[in-house]
Formats: C-alpha cells, structure tokens, sequence
C-alpha cells in the first residue's frame, strides 16, 4: 500500500500552509478566475474527508462532499484537518481494499446519479493525484502573489514525472 505517498503531498500541503498568511492563503488570484489558494485546499482536502468517510458505505460520491466554507479562510483549521487525514490513513489496513461502487451526478440531473465500479485504493489513490494537480494550480497562485520563494520544486508535480526527471538529470 502506497500510504506513505499519500502522507507526503499532503504534508507537503500542510508545510506550506503553516508558512502562508491568511491574506494569502484567501487572496483571489486573477490567474485562477478569482480562486484562491483556500479554495483550491478546501478542494483538496474535502475529496479526501469525502473518500475515507464512505468507505464503509461501499460508496463513494465526491459531488456530495460537505465543502466547508471555514476551510478556505481558516489557516489553523486547514491544518488540523489535514492532521485528521493523516491519522485516518494511518489507520488503514493492506486488506481493507473493498470494492466500491464510484457515483456522480449527471449533467443536468440533479437527483440522478451514475455508479462506476472501483475500489477503495482506487478512489484513494484518485485522491492523492487530484491533490497532486491542485496543488500545481496552487503553485501558480503562489508565483501570483510574488511568493515563489514558499514553492518546493516538486509540489504539485506527480510522482512519474519527478522519477523521469531524476532519469534524465543522470
């Protein structure tokens, strides 16, 4: 099981939350159609909250998720939620990889839901490269905002490309 992997994008969130200020991290960026950073972690992290707590439920539908307003302004709760995912990977065993069955809205049909079967992992895993490109989009607020001295080179970049690059540099 890849939980390690899943540990690090989301500590490396929690690193750059705990050295941003809350102008920044609610800031509307003009690149991003007015997103902010908040909303894109909000985003982020309710994909995660939504996965592990459906898990029993042998579902999962991220359109249902809570989106908690408090999280794209509130620093301090961001990274206690963040602790909270950690924990609840944590807890996780090899065999508890059940088989899901994945539903989201159809176009147009607020009341009609489309299921996809999958696993538990899967959606994890679906997770982490969702948080992955959010945080790319991130990294592009953070260079709007002049703060490019907070962005780790490898933030928001997948785990393949990193290794290619490693590859390459050899």
């Amino acid at each position: 099981m890849i939980i390690h992997l899943h540990k690090k994008v989301l500590l490396d969130l929690k690193k750059l939350l705990i050295q941003l200020d809350e102008n920044a991290f609610s800031y509307k960026n003009t690149t991003l159609f007015g997103g902010s950073i908040g909303e894109h972690f909000r985003h982020i992290i309710e994909f995660y909250l939504c996965c592990l707590s459906q898990k029993a439920s042998a579902s999962v539908n991220y359109d249902l998720r809570h989106r908690d307003k408090q999280l794209e302004v509130d620093i301090i709760k961001g990274i206690r939620t963040i602790d909270k995912v950690l924990s609840d990977l944590d807890q996780l065993k090899d065999s508890g990889n059940t088989s899901l069955t994945m539903y989201t809205f159809l176009e147009g049909e607020k009341n009609e839901s489309k299921g996809v079967k999958t696993s538990f992992f899967r959606e994890l895993n679906y997770c982490m490269d969702h948080c992955i490109h959010h945080q790319s989009l991130i990294k592009i607020a953070l260079l709007e905002q002049d703060l490019t001295h907070l962005i780790d080179p490898n933030f928001g970049v997948a785990f393949s490309t990193q290794l290619y690059r490693n590859q390459c540099a050899s």
